[in-house]
């Protein structure tokens, strides 16, 4: 699982986040109908929102590829604007699904990235507190969670399938960029250049169910936990322009605290008529409670000016983030052409759960509208489903920043993100 993942890294392009920062979908089938899982009831599906669906997925595996670009503008306080590396970027993800014939239970297993949440400028670093300012530099940041995970479902009557799934998901986090420390009484407000690496592993797990309402009626509902990180890494950094007199260079042993939110999935699909489905999927997650504040800390100091200025070699800073409960609306749907071709397509609505007051741009999670189709191909003894996803937001200005040194107050940022998915399910 660790080499998926590490590949995966190396062919992900710079990209910011979309309303589906936390994605619930899966393959390009639900992706192409604004990302409801239920119109899909494929292994990816089950694995990325509600375990239940392996009952209807019958035995196949799945590949699916994600390719993204990204269209994003930063403007900085000092009225520069700078935009934002475009990708390419790629997303590969495998499941697959067994049912043995006659029987109720099924299972299946697999690795999906599960959120992808990444940035990429250069800019002129606006002066800071004491003016300091470190010239033209990066900034840049990740936060990617691979989740490899093993799921089954038991079909207890006709009508009412229920699922569980458990696995590993692996947190990667970066960060290259001037960094101002917000809370830590000996650096509060100043700035050093930082580049940060930092990952982790912890267990999570989901449950859903499906049931059928009636024969043209359909309810879905799948809850996934938080899971907690606690990477470990290296920080390497400069000081260089405060002017204190200290060696320049400095790194610590490093650990993010992190977590893939809790996310609950609720949603309806209607059988309109033999040709024709339409649905709606509704999904909350968890924000509030997983990035109310990033706390980073440093041990291990190698700087001996610095561990004696501070009196230790450790360092502990909390970076406010006061992001919000997610709310996501889906409407979508799935039409069967005479050649049993399959045209699909969807609308996707959502709040913004990062504020304007600590936005930067290197967390800039601000899209929340989405437009996609697709189209649905047989061949003899599988399926081709392509689809295109087109995710934008209004501008972002923000008038007082309130992290410290005031370097974000009076910015503004433009973000949209095309992507285009294709699945292969034999």
């Amino acid at each position: 699982m660790r080499l998926f993942v590490l590949i995966s890294l190396l062919v992900l392009a710079p990209l910011s986040s979309a309303n589906d920062l936390i994605r619930l979908g899966g393959s390009a089938r639900s992706q192409a109908s604004a990302n409801i899982a239920g119109l899909s009831r494929d292994p990816l599906s089950a694995l990325t929102t509600n375990p239940a669906f392996l009952s209807a997925a019958g035995s196949s595996q799945q590949v699916n590829i994600t390719t993204l670009y990204v269209d994003s503008v930063f403007t900085s306080s000092l009225g520069e604007r700078t935009r934002a590396d475009r990708g390419p970027g790629l997303l590969p993800e495998f499941a697959f699904a067994r049912q043995r014939p006659n029987s109720a239970l099924s299972w299946g297993g697999g690795v999906v990235i599960q959120s992808a949440l990444r940035a990429d400028f250069e800019l002129l670093d606006p002066p800071g507190t004491l003016g300091v300012s470190y010239g033209r530099q990066p900034h840049r940041s990740e936060f990617i969670i691979a989740k490899f995970a093993a799921a089954a479902a038991y079909q207890l009557n006709p009508d009412l399938s229920i699922g569980a799934s458990v696995g590993l998901a692996y947190n990667r986090n970066r960060l290259e960029a001037p960094y101002i420390f917000q809370s830590h009484p000996g650096l509060v407000g100043l700035k050093v250049l930082v580049d940060l690496d930092s990952d982790d592993a912890a267990a999570t797990a989901s449950l859903g169910l499906d049931y059928a309402l009636s024969d043209n009626l359909n309810f879905n509902l799948a809850y996934t936990m938080q899971t907690d990180f606690a990477a470990h890494g290296d920080l390497d950094g400069n000081l260089a322009q405060l002017g204190l007199g200290f060696q320049e260079d400095f790194s610590y042993d490093v650990r993010v605290s992190t977590a893939l939110p809790a996310s609950l999935s609720a949603g309806l699909i209607w059988q309109a008529s033999d040709r024709l489905q339409l649905a709606t999927q509704i999904d909350w997650v968890g924000w509030e409670r997983a990035f109310d504040e990033l706390p980073i800390s440093l041990s291990n100091g190698s700087n001996a000016d610095l561990n004696a200025f501070l009196g230790e070699d450790r360092i502990r800073d909390t970076a406010p983030l006061n992001w919000e409960d997610q709310r996501v609306l889906h409407l979508g749907g799935n039409y069967i052409l005479d050649n049993s071709w399959q045209l699909r397509a969807g609308y996707e609505r959502s709040n913004v759960p990062v504020p304007r007051s600590t936005v930067t741009p290197m967390t800039a999670a601000i899209l929340n509208e989405a437009y996609s189709i697709g189209v649905g191909i047989p061949l003899i003894s599988s399926w081709v489903d392509i689809a295109y996803r087109y995710i934008t937001a209004d501008d972002y200005s923000v008038l007082n920043s309130a992290l410290l040194g005031g370097e974000y107050s009076g910015t503004r940022q433009s973000l949209n993100l095309h992507s285009l998915s294709v699945s292969f399910r034999f």
